[in-house]
């Protein structure tokens, strides 16, 4: 079985990451199942809303070979990547995919224990405007490439500003995701 990881803040969801899924699933038909994992802390930055939100709007991206897991919420701490795969490899016998996006190539030298990870995982990079991926990418990743693959810069912080600043977010999130943002009075 060959599992994907996209793991985040989903602070919130977004169709970026959307995008990222469904892409994944028609350029990787090796790839079994696409595991959304929340994560409860950021090691980087600060996370806005609740891990019960996050963890409630991640839900609606989920369908068909697209499952969500509450593994890093569930341990109540900043989890790094190295704890998240070696959870996962005890759990699931399988091979290990972690999506990133291309911004990660240059800041992986700030990740813990990057040598054991790359045995561990290989890592799907997927573009992401604007950072460029290099002609050579480093042992353990591989590019996602296809000449009709969809890009975008669209992050989290974006739709967190545009709601701060009474600016619509149609289309930027499933809307149950926005209806959930309304709902719940997030970002504010």
């Amino acid at each position: 079985m060959n599992i994907a990881v996209l793991g985040g803040s989903f602070d919130p969801p977004h169709i970026g990451h959307y995008l990222v899924v469904k892409q994944i699933q028609e350029l990787r038909p090796d790839i079994d199942k696409i595991l959304l994992v929340p994560a409860f802390r950021h090691q980087w930055k600060q996370i806005q809303a609740s891990a019960k939100d996050r963890l409630a709007m991640t839900r609606y991206l989920i369908d068909g070979k697209v499952e969500l897991s509450d593994m890093e919420i569930k341990r109540e701490r900043g989890e790094y990547t190295i704890d998240t795969i070696r959870q996962l490899k005890k759990q699931i016998d399988a091979r290990f995919y972690f999506i990133v996006g291309s911004d990660i190539i240059y800041e992986f030298d700030r990740w813990e224990k990057t040598e054991e990870l790359i045995q561990l995982t290989t890592f799907l990079v997927f573009p992401r405007d604007p950072y460029h991926i290099p002609k050579t990418v480093p042992k353990g990743f591989e590019l996602i490439q296809d000449k009709h693959l969809i890009t975008t810069n669209l992050s989290s912080t974006t739709i967190r500003d545009r709601i701060k600043n009474g600016k619509s977010i149609e289309h930027l999130v499933p809307k149950e995701i926005e209806n959930y943002i309304i709902q719940h009075r997030l970002y504010r």
